[in-house]
């Protein structure tokens, strides 16, 4: 594997770690995506795939940051279709947006649960289709909405090339169409929880564009709203929150 970065993506990387620094409308949406994750979080080690720019070290100091090239941030370079690990060697996996970048997420949901010890969880955080969100996404994100198959516009697995690719509704058919084959295609991991959620927080912040569409003082008592909102998150909800744990041996 080529580990020198692609330019463009390296750049990026840049981009996205100056406005985490500068722009506390998306630290704030990070912090209580974090907070809503620590209740589940397993022993460590923690290893993050797909790390990017690096943001989570700030939140979680603890894990373990990797992804498929080398950045100065980076920890380990970890190919999450097949890690570098011994079985049974992780805690934890967590993931910010990584799967809906994959044609082949089973393969990934397979070798985190190899290289996860017994009770180890796997943390997911990915784009996901609801009423509102389809017409969000399909009118302002680039990215592709495909209900009848993984592909994500790559030719296989994630290339880093194409680092931007993917396929928003994944999600949707990995954590809902593909439910009632589960116990076929992960017979070692069970789904412990599924949260709908962000309809304010991500979306009124404008993401990782350098500006956001409120001024912080007003974002940071709006984005509070999300938490009253739960029971509409299945018509409005622009995201989802997995847990998968490895099943202990009987």
């Amino acid at each position: 594997m080529n580990n020198i970065p692609d330019s463009n993506n390296n750049d990026e990387h840049i981009k996205r770690r100056k406005i985490w620094s500068e722009k506390p409308h998306i630290r704030l949406v990070y912090s209580r995506w974090v907070e809503m994750m620590k209740p589940y979080l397993p022993e460590e080690p923690i290893l993050e795939v797909g790390s990017g720019s690096g943001l989570l070290k700030d939140l979680m100091p603890e894990v373990v940051l990797s992804d498929t090239v080398e950045l100065p941030w980076i920890d380990r370079i970890v190919n999450c279709l097949d890690m570098p690990f011994n079985d049974e060697e992780m805690g934890g996996i967590i993931a910010f947006d990584l799967l809906h970048h994959l044609s082949e997420p089973h393969t990934f949901l397979s070798e985190a649960a190899r290289v996860l010890r017994p009770g180890g969880r796997i943390l997911l955080i990915e784009p996901y289709i609801t009423p509102f969100s389809y017409l969000g996404y399909k009118l302002f994100h680039h990215e592709a909405i495909n209900f009848k198959s993984y592909d994500t516009g790559l030719s296989k697995g994630f290339l880093k090339e194409q680092h931007w690719h993917g396929n928003i509704a994944l999600a949707n058919l990995v954590f809902k169409k593909d439910i009632n084959d589960w116990s076929d295609k992960q017979p070692h991991l069970e789904i412990i929880q599924k949260r709908l959620m962000s309809f304010f927080d991500f979306q009124l912040a404008a993401g990782f564009k350098p500006y956001a569409y409120i001024p912080y003082k007003i974002f940071k008592k709006i984005v509070f709203v999300d938490d009253w909102l739960k029971w509409l998150m299945p018509l409005i909800g622009f995201r989802i929150f997995v847990v998968i744990e490895k099943k202990k041996k009987s």
